[in-house]
């Protein structure tokens, strides 16, 4: 701007000059590039990245779908899970978390807060209903549920300080250092990293899967960061090769407009989309009507005033190829 406002300074000292008044203009051209010009370039280049086709399903496969808490798994992937199904494909999902600590389900009618514990333990009840609830919308069976219990906003710390069963975490909301939930894959779990880490070894080495859908490592959100990183470590100890497919839910200005756009296509944030990598999971009209349903059964979720789960329910499903 400085460099704008000199060249118009020496035009109005010159003007009457016609040769001054060409070179001026040849000059304000090398500047309107060198601000514009090169900006729209280079933004040309940044964004010739690409959308690739999700690989067909098959009645093979066998999905995996990890979700960091209850409404995840329809987020990132209820499109993929409806078309799998209607494929005869095999799916699982495993809940790492209940989502028990989420301040707005625990808020009354009357809009006071409230803090008990216990109250933090009904929410994580309730959106366990809400997730069966959701699933069966989709056609998923219950037993192709699994709820592990370990605790909301947690996740992160036990990859480093609580990892060790001999120092659990215990829950900010709920205020236990275990599972107290009934109908989980291990009620009254400790909470330490290294028995998700055995859980997690457990439910793959039975359930074989092809291909695994699991929060973005550079989600927001440190429990699905850790989600990531959780499964990076088991599939290291295992060595089990498998197609790793990350969806994102957290992350600035995503989804562009918080409310639903169902004609609308989903985008990876531009500092993420990669030249390659990223695949673009088509809904059709039917598949986007049914995942709107299910998305609707978390109602501990939904609040009048942002509506970002329905901000997901687009015309596609986008996720990055993970090595």
């Amino acid at each position: 701007m400085r460099i704008f406002n000199f060249l118009k300074q020496i035009g109005r000292n010159y003007r009457g000059n016609k040769k001054f008044r060409m070179i001026f203009f040849f000059l304000f051209l090398i500047w309107g590039f060198w601000t514009f010009g090169l900006g729209l370039l280079g933004g040309w280049f940044l964004t010739k990245s690409e959308l690739d086709k999700f690989p067909e399903i098959s009645n093979r496969e066998k999905i995996l779908i990890l979700a960091p808490h209850i409404d995840d798994e329809t987020i990132g992937g209820g499109g993929v899970i409806l078309k799998a199904l209607a494929r005869k494909a095999s799916v699982k999902i495993v809940y790492l978390t209940n989502g028990d600590d989420s301040l707005g389900g625990v808020i009354k009618e009357d809009k006071k807060i409230t803090l008990d514990p216990e109250q933090f333990v009904l929410l994580g009840e309730q959106r366990m209903a809400e997730g069966k609830r959701a699933m069966a919308t989709l056609g998923l069976k219950e037993n192709n549920l699994i709820f592990l219990g370990y605790p909301d906003q947690g996740l992160k710390s036990m990859l480093s300080k609580f990892y060790s069963e001999a120092n659990p975490l215990v829950s900010p909301g709920t205020k236990f250092n275990h599972n107290p939930y009934r109908g989980t894959y291990k009620p009254a779990r400790v909470y330490a990293g290294e028995n998700l880490v055995v859980d997690l070894k457990e439910i793959i080495a039975e359930f074989k899967p092809t291909v695994i859908l699991v929060a973005h490592p550079r989600d927001l959100h440190p429990d699905h960061q850790a989600s990531y990183s959780f499964l990076k470590k088991v599939l290291e100890e295992i060595g089990r090769p498998v197609k790793i497919f990350s969806y994102l839910v957290h992350y600035p200005l995503y989804p562009p407009e918080k409310k639903l756009q169902k004609d609308s296509f989903l985008y990876p944030p531009k500092k993420l989309f990669s030249q390659k990598g990223w695949f673009s999971f088509e809904l059709s009209t039917e598949e986007e009507d049914n995942k709107l349903k299910a998305m609707d059964q978390y109602q501990s979720q939904i609040t009048p005033f942002y509506d970002f789960l329905r901000a997901f329910i687009k015309r596609n499903e986008i996720f990055e190829e993970m090595e």
